[in-house]
């Protein structure tokens, strides 16, 4: 299925440019309507775009198999034929193998947006290819460009960082939701949030939060551990095995919509996921526009996205003490004291990662874009 974005008014496309003939984006990506930090990212980009006033179009690869694969690339290539966009916007490294024929045949100019986890693993001499022949390649972080560099050494020059952004009309401080509170047994309880999908093939951290509990408990004994998201991970039920008493102090939420999202955030005094091989990590920016501290991992995309340290605690990811002690440091309030003036955990954050701060970002892109066509069009 496919969505085309509104068309703005001629004049205020590309404000400061002069103006292509006919910009049109075809933007390929999973499916946006789903949970994720990858689907957010795109959902937000495909909102920025809107608001340049650039003609887009969307085409979605849908959950399934063979048959979902099939449908995608034929959806694909019947609005490329249609539509014949000056530019298509990749959102995944597992679509850019489409783009690299229409560029070898049609000289048709295509951008790749690049995560973190799944650059390391950058085999298919198709995918580099594809990589390598974008005209930017998009990404959130430093540590998400570094490891681009690590792979393709060549496309410096052609690195686009696009941090993540949170809405700070949607995650806000509120009071605790009673109602919520009530449900999952947290009244009067400091909260320990953790709100990440659960999954074996990822390193979130859930199970090393787990693993710190008890040595939180030792110091906080009626604190609880609310982990928030779907899926599941045979880690954490590991941990429980060996430790069945912290059955008492642990709750599993389940997943959450994006309403309830900010809510459960709400509710914590403390959000903790010391995950790896993070690109970024918008659970932290959205913790944070709700004025609730962070513990995340000393390393990865977590570090630079919590402005190395100034706006959340950075701990090793492996090192459960440490873990620990960071957690106990907030619910005992021994910590900075900066953490805990909500207000300006949230002006620090939305100043850097706000959606106004994205659109910027977003919209120079579109102007650099632009000039390439401005250009292309002129020479022809």
């Amino acid at each position: 299925m496919f969505f085309s974005v509104s068309i703005a008014k001629k004049q205020d496309r590309f404000p400061n440019t002069r103006q292509p003939k006919f910009m049109k984006i075809l933007f390929i990506s999973g499916d946006v309507s789903l949970i994720g930090g990858i689907e957010k990212y795109n959902r937000d980009f495909l909102s920025a775009l809107k608001k340049t006033g650039v003609q887009t179009s969307l085409v979605m690869r849908n959950k399934g198999g063979l048959r979902a694969k099939i449908s995608f690339a034929f959806r694909f290539l019947w609005m490329y034929a249609s539509q014949r966009p000056n530019l298509i916007c990749c959102a995944h490294l597992n679509f850019a193998p489409l783009c690299l024929p229409l560029n070898f045949l049609f000289n048709t100019r295509y951008t790749l947006t690049l995560y973190g986890i799944e650059i390391s693993g950058m085999k298919s001499l198709l995918k580099r290819k594809a990589a390598t022949r974008a005209e930017y390649l998009i990404t959130i972080s430093e540590y998400a460009k570094n490891l681009i560099l690590a792979q393709l050494p060549g496309v410096g020059g052609r690195i686009y960082l696009l941090p993540s952004a949170v809405d700070g009309n949607i995650f806000s401080i509120r009071d605790k939701n009673e109602q919520l509170q009530a449900q999952h047994g947290l009244t009067r309880r400091p909260v320990i949030l953790s709100l990440a999908r659960l999954s074996e093939c990822e390193h979130k951290g859930q199970d090393r939060v787990l693993k710190a509990m008890s040595l939180v408990l030792k110091q906080v004994p009626n604190a609880i551990y609310l982990v928030v998201g779907g899926g599941t991970d045979a880690r954490i039920e590991e941990v429980l095995s060996e430790q069945p008493e912290l059955r008492s102090n642990v709750v599993f939420a389940g997943a959450a919509s994006n309403d309830q999202r900010v809510e459960y955030y709400n509710l914590a005094d403390v959000y903790v996921l010391p995950s790896k091989f993070e690109g970024f990590g918008i659970v932290f920016i959205e913790s944070l526009s709700c004025g609730v501290p962070v513990v995340a991992s000393d390393g990865y995309g977590c570090r630079a996205g919590l402005l190395n340290g100034e706006i959340g605690l950075l701990v090793p990811p492996d090192d459960i003490p440490a873990i620990a002690q960071s957690i106990v440091s907030i619910l005992k309030k021994t910590a900075s004291p900066q953490l805990f003036a909500r207000e300006e955990l949230r002006r620090k954050t939305l100043a850097v990662y706000g959606i106004d701060k994205w659109n910027e970002r977003v919209n120079k892109l579109v102007k650099l874009l632009a000039s390439v066509e401005l250009e292309k069009q002129t020479n022809f």
